[in-house]
């Protein structure tokens, strides 16, 4: 009713002021209708109220918003009272008003063509596997390739998992399966054949072809061993990129993720985001991290060229600031990722590449080189560093720099960073080193509770992501969900599961108990220091005057329920720069044909 009264009085002083100008001549006309025009140019273009807000300064029940700034915060009464003549206004019923969420560590690309391919129950078993392998095979063309995944090696029998067991069920097609990490693939004799993989192929740098007694392939590829047979496989359509790539940030902006950084961009993925980006079909804020490798035959596709044209692909929302290195692989039984000590039972570790320890795909001596010459170029660095060795190797690097090139603003940081050394949180608060955790990988999920746990024993799982550990050093601590690495995209679980180190929804199993950390801290990760990492800190991350409007809508306030059901957060609307880009009432395509 306030503002039914309001429109009436101010539609009646313009009407009164027209007649005035009437009487008076055209030039105080003309006045008039300039100052009917700067009114109108100053009124917000949105208003929420009758909502919980987290603002800067605690909870608020209104905000206004014009060329998608946040221009007043305060009461329904005093934001009410701004209304203009072509204003909208939102009445929000009590709900919850959020800033966007920033995953830091994603992959669209990937997650959206997954979702068109063959697609295994994740953690499934060899039974469920074999299901669902027959029913891409009927659906594929003779000699088409059949791609996909994601599987678990624990999920297996010793010995089991090889070329003959895909060979039984698709003798004809070849095949290629990702793992649960997506640094190994599960490919049939075809495919080997196909690719000129055979016993006396020699294991490439980094990666392993594994073997069985007799030297002859099995049809597991480790790291960069994949591409051996990924090279070969034709590419997606643009058409098919573009529509998977559409259908995952739909995805993405449906839990609230207005902003996230692309962990690894290579030539194929480029001209998709970019491409997108500019036609307003990907609409978050979005950084790319282009891949950097030493490696000859990644040089032609990755690298110094793209990361030299990265300016013409990039826009206001888009930017290619950002290299990524992969420092080792992953703890899983391939025992890839460079851990300080021994992995259990390492003398039985999967593939004749892998030492005790894992591995470690540059040496000090080069990765300190790399670094300092991008640090001094102003790109972020992304690392991807697993196991603990890998993690002191990017410290040390960025150190190296910092020592040559002086200060630099923007951090870097060490993605994954699943173990630890204690002494390396010092040494990466005064190297201005973030840390970015993937929380979402929990138990009891296969990948954690089987393989890493076997791969590397209970005791080393007690800070298994060490997040307190990191925050209580005060350094920057943000997150990301690797996804498709995890099955969900989900970052209300992750938050959750930071809290509890428990299964969503609460269990009686913890894991790395010492390592949780508050609510408002895990928000505050997702939020503040996710825009924070991304340069946005100015722009985005918090409700404030001045600040972008992009915002979420939930259905509950996750502050105020059980910590237990953060995960079944369900986000309304999302809004960026104040326009609504995904509304659970009319929401756009969210699953793949």
């Amino acid at each position: 009713m306030r503002s039914a009264k309001f429109n009436m009085l101010n539609r009646t002083a313009l009407i009164i002021a027209l007649l005035f100008c009437s009487i008076a001549g055209d030039s105080t006309a003309d006045a008039a209708a300039d100052a009917v025009q700067n009114r109108a140019q100053s009124d917000p273009d949105l208003i929420l109220i009758n909502a919980r807000i987290k603002t800067d300064n605690g909870w608020r029940e209104a905000i206004a918003i014009r060329n998608g700034i946040i221009t007043s915060i305060g009461d329904n009464e005093s934001i009410g009272k701004q209304r203009g003549l072509k204003t909208e206004v939102l009445n929000l019923a009590g709900r919850t008003v959020l800033p966007g969420l920033h995953d830091l560590h994603v992959h669209p690309l990937f997650a959206g063509l997954e979702q068109f391919a063959c697609r295994l129950e994740p953690g499934g078993s060899p039974a469920s596997i074999s299901v669902a392998l027959r029913l891409c095979a009927k659906n594929a063309k003779p000699g088409e390739w059949i791609t996909g995944g994601n599987w678990v090696s624990a999920s297996f029998n010793e010995n089991r998992q090889d070329k003959f067991f895909l060979d039984r069920l698709i003798p004809e097609n070849p095949v290629l399966l990702n793992d649960e990490a997506h640094h190994s693939v599960w490919v049939n004799s075809k495919a080997l054949q196909l690719a000129g993989i055979n016993r006396n192929t020699p294991d490439p740098k980094s990666g392993i072809i594994e073997r069985d007694k007799n030297g002859e392939p099995t049809g597991l590829l480790r790291e960069t061993a994949t591409r051996l047979v990924e090279n070969i496989v034709p590419p997606a359509s643009a058409d098919l990129r573009r529509q998977a790539l559409i259908l995952a940030t739909n995805q993405m902006l449906s839990y609230g993720i207005t902003s996230f950084t692309v962990a690894s961009v290579r030539s194929a993925d480029i001209e998709s985001l970019s491409t997108l980006s500019r036609a307003g079909l990907l609409k978050q804020r979005v950084r790319g991290c282009i891949v950097w490798a030493p490696y000859p035959e990644s040089a032609r596709t990755m690298g110094e060229e793209l990361i030299a044209h990265r300016a013409l692909y990039s826009n206001d929302r888009l930017k290619f600031d950002c290299v990524k290195l992969f420092l080792d692989g992953v703890p899983t039984e391939s025992h890839t990722a460079a851990m300080s000590t021994p992995y259990l039972h390492a003398q039985n570790a999967a593939g004749s590449g892998a030492s005790d320890s894992g591995l470690l795909n540059m040496d000090q001596a080069l990765l300190d080189q790399v670094v300092t010459r991008f640090d001094r170029a102003g790109l972020h660095i992304k690392f991807h560093a697993v196991g603990d060795a890998a993690v002191s190797e990017a410290i040390a690097a960025v150190a190296k720099a910092r020592s040559i090139n002086g200060y630099v603003a923007n951090p870097h940081d060490v993605g994954h960073a699943s173990f630890v050394n204690l002494n390396d949180f010092p040494k990466a608060l005064e190297a201005r080193t973030a840390w970015e955790f993937s929380p979402y990988i929990w138990y009891p999920t296969p990948i954690a509770s089987e393989d890493i746990m076997t791969a590397v024993g209970p005791e080393r799982m007690l800070r298994w992501i060490p997040i307190k550990d990191a925050l209580d050093s005060g350094a920057l601590v943000v997150a990301g969900s690797d996804w498709s690495v995890v099955p969900s995209v989900n970052p209300w679980l992750a938050m959750e599961t930071m809290v509890t180190r428990q299964k969503p929804g609460g269990s009686t199993e913890t894991l790395g108990e010492q390592e949780k950390i508050t609510l408002d801290q895990a928000f505050q990760i997702f939020t503040e220091n996710g825009a924070e990492l991304m340069g946005q800190r100015d722009q985005v991350g918090s409700i404030g005057i001045g600040m972008h409007a992009d915002l979420i809508v939930t259905e509950s306030n996750p502050f105020e329920g059980p910590v237990t059901q953060v995960h079944a957060t369900k986000v309304l609307r999302t809004l960026i720069d104040g326009k609504t880009v995904f509304d659970a009432n009319r929401p756009p395509k969210l699953t793949a044909p």
